[in-house]
């Protein structure tokens, strides 16, 4: 439960307070004069009275005396209950009320003044107000003093620890006196909610941006991906022929990295929109690493930047997490990249990869955790370089879908960072950054498992992906699609059909059943991949199919696959992704 916040004064009570007083204090006068009258006219009374008048008299006057002292009582004790709650309320708030003489120097401080600057108030008596402010602001509150005015104003105030505390000045004159009174108000907890709001409004300016990429990277992936598919994937099914001249295989080998290049920018895209669903499972990060160590982009990075030291340092005995190894290798393939480019002009240009186990135990018996982690077992994938370190005014940046300080399009597309961030948090992680003229340290923490890792599977040989004459229909509405797949498919020994609709899909199985179908999702104007398949499975439900789309793994794919169709292939696939799928699907 929260801490109860404080009272404040306002600055209409400062009057208030003063008129209160200066009633009590009239009040008090009177009644002395009435009691002085009383005893006096009593004594007058009994001189010149004689007899028993005179006494009687006596008595009366005693009695009058007696019920004004009961009278008195009890308007003392209501004056100190209501100086008990006005002094609480003073010394409760986080406000200090002040007044001030006819100098502008200072007669009376209440409130949290000690808190507030550093000083007792005994201390501050008589000194000069604007001596508590920063000369510009002191010589500007003096003007508002002098001219006999409320006046509100924001300044500084001088602690005596050397810091500025943002503070509002009210003040008001005191009626029918030569002084001033008014309230110095700290504003530190309204400075930080302003800050927590700047700071929350950018998340949301992020996250807004993230999902106007994502509907952009989702509207035309499917058309990116069918359009890279000739590039990046039917080089392959040319590069399969032993008879190719030389010349013409290096050339179609360079047209096929150029397809796979830009492949991956569109999955980087899908990726940052969340629009890509990531299969997990049990995986060790080291493996990743050591995979990305003995892989030709590595090398190639290696190569390029041969001047910086590369180091690595991971944990024999790392724990496992449940992640996306193609999710986990793109964070590490672009926060090397991000460190080596950082490093590359300077002359001990040091970079270091490293793994570890990391325990937080935010018991309150347990030392603080100085990062905003939960209790529990995490892995630690750490990038560190000794570069320039990144601006201060640009951390809040870096993970900005295109946001970069290097010259776009030369050194990556201002996706890398954005990569990285949305594969921790897809990992339900945390990504933590440290940076100074002394260089920079990402520190990715990902949730710790204790499940073994599933036993390795060899990846199968083309021989072993080859078919025995199975009856295939290949469903896509792009004519070029259609060609690229049947053209792999029957190099693996398949009999292929196509179509080009979901209605000429259906009208196709009446006439000549198929072993497997091969189902785009989106089909326009046509019914779907989705709606295709529900169909023909109300024909033959024991239909089996997969899916091969541009698209990510949306929902109709999702759907498709629990009415009981198998692999989804990403276009553009390579010879291996699409065979692959249609043996596993066969053999099922």
């Amino acid at each position: 439960m929260a801490d109860p916040v404080p009272p404040k004064i306002r600055p209409e009570d400062t009057s208030m307070i003063s008129a209160r007083q200066k009633r009590f204090y009239d009040r008090m006068v009177i009644l002395a004069w009435v009691w002085a009258g009383l005893i006096l006219s009593g004594g007058i009374l009994h001189l010149i009275i004689p007899g028993a008048w005179a006494h009687h008299l006596f008595y009366t006057m005693a009695g009058l005396n007696a019920l004004f002292l009961i009278v008195l009582f009890i308007f003392l004790r209501q004056i100190k209950t209501s100086a008990g709650n006005i002094g609480h309320l003073i010394h409760q708030t986080r406000d200090i009320f002040w007044t001030l003489d006819s100098r502008l120097q200072i007669s009376s401080l209440y409130g949290s003044v000690q808190e507030i600057t550093g000083r007792t108030p005994r201390a501050l008596r008589h000194k000069r107000f604007i001596e508590l402010l920063p000369e510009d602001k002191g010589a500007e509150v003096e003007t508002l003093l002098r001219q006999n005015s409320p006046f509100s104003i924001e300044s500084g105030l001088l602690r005596t620890d050397g810091t500025v505390l943002p503070v509002e000045i009210s003040g008001s004159p005191v009626p029918d006196q030569d002084a001033h009174q008014g309230i110095i108000r700290d504003l530190s907890e309204k400075r930080r909610r302003e800050i927590q709001e700047k700071k929350l409004k950018e998340k949301l300016d992020r996250s807004e941006k993230l999902k106007n990429l994502g509907l952009l990277a989702g509207s035309v992936a499917h058309d990116l991906n069918n359009i890279l598919s000739g590039i990046a994937t039917y080089p392959e099914v040319l590069l399969m022929d032993d008879t190719l001249d030389p010349k013409v295989r290096q050339g179609l080998s360079i047209i096929q990295a150029s397809g796979r290049k830009a492949s991956s920018v569109v999955s980087d895209l899908l990726t940052i929109s969340r629009g890509a669903r990531a299969d997990k499972q049990i995986i060790n990060i080291n493996t990743v690493v050591q995979r990305y160590m003995a892989a030709a982009e590595f090398e190639k990075i290696r190569q390029t930047y041969a001047q910086v030291k590369i180091e690595v340092d991971t944990e024999p005995e790392l724990l496992n997490i449940s992640g996306s190894y193609l999710h986990i290798e793109k964070a590490v393939m672009n926060l090397m990249l991000n460190a080596v480019e950082e490093t590359a002009d300077k002359e001990n240009g040091r970079v270091v990869l490293a793994t570890g186990n990391h325990y937080v135990d935010n018991t309150p018996e347990a030392a603080q955790c100085p990062r905003d982690l939960s209790s529990g077992e995490y892995v630690l994938l750490s990038v560190t370089d000794n570069g320039d370190g990144i601006p201060e005014d640009c951390l809040d940046k870096i993970f900005d879908p295109f946001y970069t300080q290097k010259e776009m399009g030369k050194s990556g597309t201002g996706l890398g960072l954005t990569v990285v961030l949305n594969a921790v948090q897809d990992h339900k992680g945390k990504i933590f950054v440290e940076s100074g003229p002394g260089g920079t340290r990402f520190e990715l923490f990902f949730p710790a498992v204790r499940e073994e890792l599933p036993l390795a599977e060899v990846p199968p040989s083309l021989d072993e992906i080859r078919g025995n004459g199975e009856v295939l229909l290949v469903v896509d509405d792009l004519p070029t699609q259609r060609k690229i797949a049947a053209t792999i498919l029957r190099t693996l020994g398949y009999t292929v059909f196509t179509v080009g609709s979901g209605t000429d899909a259906l009208e196709f199985v009446r006439q000549t059943p198929a072993d497997l179908l091969v189902l785009d999702m989106v089909m326009a104007p046509d019914i779907s991949g989705l709606e295709t398949y529900r169909l023909i499975k109300e024909v033959y439900p024991g239909q089996k199919a997969i899916i091969a789309s541009g698209h990510s793994e949306s929902e109709d794919v999702l759907k498709t696959q629990a009415l009981g169709a198998g692999g989804f292939v990403k276009k553009p696939y390579t010879v291996m992704d699409m065979g692959i799928a249609v043996k596993e699907e066969l053999e099922k």
